[in-house]
């Protein structure tokens, strides 16, 4: 079985460009951000579809390259590619003469651009990338090269489990003094169905992030009991869009609840074998390869447990 850590990616415009940028691009003001930012994933389905075609040097923010390949053609918006960390390995042939081999192992990476999905599932791989969010920062940072021509930009954030939040509040019986909410904009439907219709709105009628922040009387603690709607709804707004919540421990340092916390699903290896083989190609096939792979992004909750 394959292990994937999720992510959710949304899009934002880049409304006043660095002086680097207006450099790069000295017709910046010519784009028309708001066109750029209706077709969001019009633009990024055409940047993909351009890399499986004559693929694009990946980098990271530190413009290291990264070897990569999408192992299928795309099907219904949905890109499915491996990602190297490449190594030179010293090896001694059976001549007894070193040799300097190239080393791709990789790791799968699967992008989900359809309407209303806007997920990425990276496939947890400790021997190629100790950390997958070594693989979301490397997506994160070449296709905001590649999206920077029409002003619009990525964001990765992993969702955690909703849970995290309750098993902190459980390990420090002081209770907390202090726990902040921080909400980006949102512009992924699916997600702004899990927030409270109110928290919704507000963003919209500002144009802008949301933060709140709740602190108890003096030598008290918060009442952390889960005896309100709407105290669920900010924990399952944080966890599913993956904002890390700031907790205030009375007598004890902060905490970023979410830190370092992601989801893991697993999907069987054996269908990215059968998706580069013959079997992509039979039309009488129930349910292909492909498909699987559709429907495991698909069906993957907005909030997590």
């Amino acid at each position: 079985m394959a292990n994937f850590v999720i992510y959710n990616y949304q899009f934002a415009r880049i409304i006043e460009p660095d002086e680097q940028y207006q450099i790069q691009f000295p017709g910046w003001e010519a784009v028309d951000v708001e066109e750029s930012f209706a077709r969001k994933q019009e633009i990024l389905s055409e940047v993909l579809h351009c890399d499986y075609q004559n693929t694009i040097q990946f980098v990271n923010k530190r413009g290291w390259e990264y070897w990569h390949k999408q192992i299928a053609e795309p099907q219904d918006e949905v890109y499915v590619m491996r990602v190297a960390n490449v190594r030179n390995l010293s090896i001694t042939t059976e001549q007894l003469k070193e040799e300097i081999v190239r080393d791709y192992r990789n790791c799968l990476v699967i992008i989900d651009n359809r309407k209303g999905i806007q997920r990425i599932a990276i496939e947890k791989k400790t021997k190629v990338f100790q950390r997958a969010q070594t693989v979301a920062g490397i997506l994160e940072a070449t296709l905001n090269v590649l999206l920077k021509r029409y002003r619009l930009k990525v964001l990765l954030e992993a969702p955690y489990p909703k849970h995290e939040f309750w098993r902190i509040v459980k390990e420090y019986p002081k209770g907390f003094k202090k726990i902040t909410f921080h909400f980006p904009h949102l512009n992924l439907e699916r997600l702004r169905k899990v927030m409270d219709g109110f928290l919704t709105e507000v963003r919209d009628d500002w144009n802008s992030d949301l933060e709140f922040s709740f602190g108890a009387d003096e030598g008290g603690a918060l009442d952390l009991e889960k005896n309100k709607e709407r105290k669920e709804v900010l924990v399952d707004g944080a966890s599913g869009t993956g904002a890390w919540i700031v907790m205030y421990p009375n007598g004890e340092k902060r905490i970023f609840c979410g830190k370092g916390q992601y989801v893991v699903k697993e999907l069987d290896d054996k269908v990215f074998e059968q998706l580069v083989g013959d079997q992509t190609m039979l039309k009488n096939i129930a349910t292909t390869p492909y498909d699987k792979v559709k429907i495991f992004m698909k069906n993957l909750p907005d909030v997590f447990e």
